[in-house]
């Protein structure tokens, strides 16, 4: 069979998966499970670390998987969403899935599916990947899994992992407030229930408080630790765009000079719940040397979160598709690229919380170009975009967020549009900030920008 042939195959295969979004259906996970029993267990095979989150599960997993490597582990990773191909989300050793093992791993479940008188179509896109995953870790022996939830926790397909090893929580804040609940607590009380017997528990000690409280109550419904690094201090003793030099101390860890492969603000929160996990993996007597974290945390990489495209002028994509990611985006900009003339490039889907996203960017643009993501479903056209940008332009907002001027407005029809603006825009002193949807990251690197790719 030759590539060509097999690339179609894997193309054809996709486009016959059930497309349907089912994250907030209560009987799916219960199925799921039965599925996974019928197949025998396959996450038995394997340590399991899960992570849910609202916002840093990429690059906590990714840190995580990072390390794990560096120790000589075989190390799964299953992740979402994918920039440009669905390979992306399934992972062993840094190398996706090919197309040919993708389409072997789907015959291998098929069958048993069929037996259980279910049909290919009685299971979702995104079930499908995780169960394809799952069986694919074990078919390649890994050691280590390291699992990702979709969108929540309760009703998510990852779900239906038995108890895994670890528990990991990120920033939990407010996105898929339709779907989650409108409250912090709410959206906690879904992502908790991930939380199995026989595990253990980690988040961040800075987990929002409401939050915090949701987790602390499950883990005690459980009968499970909930661990936090204490008094956890870290203090950044070099950072460029490209990595971040730290000390972090606190009563479960002590590093000096870690070089991580990462930069941004808002990783130092994740490092910490990384170096959190660190200390309880070997708290539980899993090798893992402190070169080896030294070593997987140098050579982690991300595309898509902070990621520098070209220097000069400096060009920067970064996925951050809600309030709060945005706000740790904007943090990063400031602080790294300060006094600096900075053009943004933003393109947002219809669904998503865009007034709020606004309100953090707009305090520090110079230019503001709005484009259309290419999702023609959920897409927010980028002149209602730019309406609701010269809306929240009052007076009073200028006032209150402590403007210098008002930015210039400009729409782009598509990416390059947007990015051939910005750089006409652009001077020595500029830098250009594409974000607002993993969907104008995925356009960038159809365009064939470099460092995009896995």
């Amino acid at each position: 069979m030759d590539t060509g042939t097999i690339e179609q195959r894997y193309q054809d295969l996709l486009a016959q998966l059930n497309q349907a979004m089912l994250a907030n259906n209560h009987q799916r996970v219960p199925l799921l499970r039965r599925i996974m029993a019928h197949l025998g267990h396959p996450d038995h095979y394997y340590h399991v670390i899960h992570i849910a989150g609202t916002n840093g599960k990429g690059s906590t997993g990714a840190m995580l998987a990072s390390i794990l490597r560096a120790q000589g582990y075989q190390v799964g990773r299953f992740s979402s969403p994918a920039i440009n191909d669905a390979r992306e989300q399934l992972q062993c050793n840094g190398t996706w899935i090919s197309p040919a093992e993708f389409i072997d791993t789907y015959r291998e479940i098929l069958p048993v599916l069929q037996n259980m008188g279910l049909t290919a179509s009685d299971v979702s896109i995104f079930e499908w990947f995780f169960l394809i995953s799952v069986v694919w870790f074990r078919n390649q022996n890994v050691q280590w899994a390291v699992i990702e939830a979709g969108l929540g926790g309760l009703y998510d397909a990852t779900n239906a992992l038995a108890s895994p090893q670890l528990t990991v929580f990120t920033k939990i804040a407010l996105d898929h407030t339709a779907i989650l609940g409108p409250t912090i607590t709410a959206i906690a009380q879904n992502k908790s229930k991930i939380i199995k017997p026989h595990t253990t528990a980690v988040t961040l000690a800075d987990q929002h408080p409401e939050a915090l409280a949701v987790l602390q109550t499950e883990a005690l419904n459980q009968g499970v630790r909930l661990v936090t690094a204490k008094h956890a201090q870290l203090t950044v003793t070099g950072q460029t765009l490209t990595q971040t030099v730290v000390d972090a101390h606190s009563q479960l860890f002590d590093w000096t000079q870690l070089t991580v492969g990462l930069s941004g603000t808002y990783q130092l929160q994740n490092l910490r719940l990384v170096l959190t996990v660190v200390a309880v993996l070997q708290q539980q007597q899993v090798n893992l040397t402190n070169s080896a974290v030294r070593r997987g945390l140098q050579q982690v990489s991300l595309p898509g979160r902070l990621t520098v495209l070209q220097e000069q002028p400096v060009i920067i994509a970064d996925g951050a598709h809600n309030p709060d990611g945005m706000a740790a985006l904007v943090a990063s900009v400031k602080q790294l690229l300060a006094g600096r003339k900075l053009i943004w490039i933003v393109g947002v889907l219809q669904d998503k919380a865009y007034p709020k996203m606004l309100a953090e960017l707009l305090p520090v643009a110079d230019v503001l170009i709005t484009n259309t993501p290419a999702n023609p479903e959920r897409a927010l056209s980028a002149t209602k975009l730019a309406d609701t940008a010269n809306a929240l332009l009052t007076p009073t907002f200028m006032t209150t967020a402590a403007m210098q001027r008002q930015p210039d407005l400009l729409t782009a029809t598509t990416i390059t549009d947007a990015l051939t603006q910005a750089q006409q825009q652009a001077t020595s002193n500029s830098a250009i900030i594409v974000t607002g949807s993993f969907y104008v990251i995925r356009e960038l690197q159809q365009a064939g920008w470099p460092g995009l790719s896995q």
